[in-house]
């Protein structure tokens, strides 16, 4: 169960993205309704199917967005942090959740009722217009997510996962690296496959010298063999 917070410095929406180009009045009144809960690492905040249709805006923390295919095989959908918000589908359609949302990091997060999120959406068009191009952006991602799940093997899919998650290594040229890299669940999770898998094509990509694990990091050492290998 979350803390309720009511007196804190911290407890504020200026940095809620959606709420960027919303007039101070307005951000003011939203932010004396809100309730504002504080939640430790691995609570969950909402769970698939239930009837709540609060909206939650995350003021700190870190927090995972998931579904599950079947009874038990998981399915990342998206992390989000301070500024992001999640819940908006059922206070728009008033269905039943379709996501569970657990906590990664000790979070403080903002709660408001569905009445309140729609008088907001009636009364400022720019919220509404970015609401709806977020809705457009998931529905891109779900789409690419879909058709990599119908058409790649499990080792293109997470072979791709990697070079999404790899950034330039400034510090060697020619070098890319996934800092604080995923542990096989988690991978798993993302490319909707078993940790098995995952632990087969990781250790295939460290054999052929693709990757090296260094700490809590993968490096990759020939990121142009690994974009081949996602695409064969």
């Amino acid at each position: 169960m979350a803390d309720t917070q009511t007196s804190s410095s911290a407890a504020t929406l200026e940095n809620v993205k959606l709420l960027s180009d919303v007039p101070s009045d307005v951000v003011s009144r939203l932010t004396s309704r809100c309730t504002w809960l504080e939640y430790e690492e691995d609570q969950i905040i909402i769970d698939r199917n239930d009837t709540s249709t609060n909206v939650y805006f995350i003021v700190s923390g870190k927090v995972h967005v998931m579904d599950f295919l079947g009874d038990d095989q998981q399915v990342s959908l998206a992390d989000l942090g301070p500024g992001d918000m999640f819940g908006e589908l059922a206070a728009v359609d008033r269905r039943l959740r379709s996501a569970r949302v657990t906590v990664l990091e000790p979070a403080l997060v903002a709660e408001i009722s569905s009445e309140d999120f729609h008088e907001l959406l009636l009364e400022c068009p720019t919220v509404t217009f970015i609401l709806l191009k977020r809705f457009a952006g998931t529905i891109r991602d779900m789409t690419t997510r879909v058709t990599a799940m119908s058409t790649m093997s499990p080792h293109q899919r997470i072979y791709h996962e990697l070079i999404r998650l790899a950034e330039p290594d400034t510090s060697e040229d020619g070098l890319w690296v996934i800092n604080n890299a995923p542990n096989h669940a988690e991978l798993s999770h993302w490319v909707g496959t078993d940790k098995k898998t995952v632990a087969d094509a990781i250790g295939n990509l460290a054999r052929s010298g693709i990757i090296e694990r260094k700490h809590k990091n993968f490096i990759v050492r020939d990121h142009a063999r690994l974009q081949r290998l996602a695409h064969q």
